[in-house]
């Protein structure tokens, strides 16, 4: 009996069962996938028919989720962490007129701080503030009620930036404030 007790407790020692619940503070980092951002410079150099990209909110980082369909018939989808100068190489890959910029940015390493608020909002009220095409789609209401902003930025011909908000008193300020200054 007495062994069975102490494989128990060395096996406690073994496991710190308060990281595993979370008591423990465990610092999170996160940096830009060099591996996608390659990918996606050789998905652009390949002359794609239609681009999609979406912002999500992970834990305070910047997630960017690009579609790439190539001739009707094969698509893709890459997820990576970013931040502010990916979405500007990325709209100017879309645009065509600076794809060499993806292959300058993913010989470095970007390291990612973490945001208090939600990332997307400063980038949509950028968007929102350009002279870029802004289509608003009908609300999308989640099962407990929360309604979402959906809003298409078109870049070009078929190459999209898409976002989907919660409506919150600061997102909906960002709107009126672009509605009245247009």
């Amino acid at each position: 009996m007495e062994t069975k007790n102490q494989n128990n407790e060395n096996m406690n020692n073994v496991i710190n069962f308060s990281s595993v619940c979370g008591e423990e503070i465990v610092t999170q980092t996160a940096t830009v996938d060099q591996q996608v951002v390659n990918d996606l410079f050789n998905a652009f150099m390949t002359i794609p028919q239609e681009v999609v990209v979406r912002f999500r909110n992970e834990d305070g980082y910047l997630k960017m989720i690009v579609n790439i369909n190539h001739r009707e018939k094969y698509f893709r989808s890459y997820e990576t962490f970013a931040d502010a100068k990916l979405v500007e190489n990325m709209i100017g890959a879309m645009r065509g007129d600076k794809i060499g910029s993806l292959e300058i940015y993913k010989s470095e390493e970007h390291p990612l701080e973490a945001f208090d608020v939600d990332p997307r909002i400063d980038i949509f009220r950028q968007f929102i503030n350009s002279p870029l095409r802004c289509v608003f789609n009908a609300d999308f209401v989640a099962n407990n009620g929360d309604r979402y902003v959906c809003a298409t930025f078109n870049i070009s011909f078929r190459k999209q930036i898409k976002f989907c908000l919660k409506r919150t008193e600061e997102v909906e300020a960002i709107i009126n404030e672009a509605i009245q200054a247009a």
